[in-house]
């Protein structure tokens, strides 16, 4: 079974836009990560930055990873999708512990992988 099988329904609001152009639907919805999601959502938001030279920060703070969820959401909810290139399998080898780390230290009491059978698909792993 999918960790998001049945997710809750959304609330929806009228809301002004923030620019002031008019009325929008706020959207707050839920959804449920364990901790592999979750560090992958991480690397997803940093697993460009070996090879653009910007080094990790030593600790994400909790509101970071909060605002990063957001707006990946966001982004998500009105059809944006990441679409850059693959990191490659020196910045995995890199992002990917680090990301790990993050998410135990943030939330050590999550259950790392609630689907056991699922595997992440690597772009050097498509042959295998």
């Amino acid at each position: 079974m999918t960790i998001n099988s049945t997710p809750p329904p959304a609330v929806c609001t009228e809301v002004l836009d923030p620019q002031g152009r008019g009325t929008v639907l706020q959207v707050v919805y839920a959804h449920h990560l364990d901790g592999e999601t979750l560090a992958m959502r991480l690397f997803d938001a940093y697993g460009h930055r070996p090879e653009s030279g910007d080094a990790l920060p030593d600790e994400v703070p909790a509101h970071t990873v909060m605002e990063l969820l957001g707006a990946q959401g966001a982004h998500c909810a009105e059809g944006w999708h990441v679409s850059a290139n693959e990191p490659t399998q020196e910045a995995w080898d890199e992002v990917w512990p680090w990301a790990q780390a993050q998410v135990r230290r943030l939330f050590p009491s999550l259950t790392w992988s609630v689907e056991p059978g699922r595997r992440i698909a690597l772009p050097w792993d498509a042959d295998k």
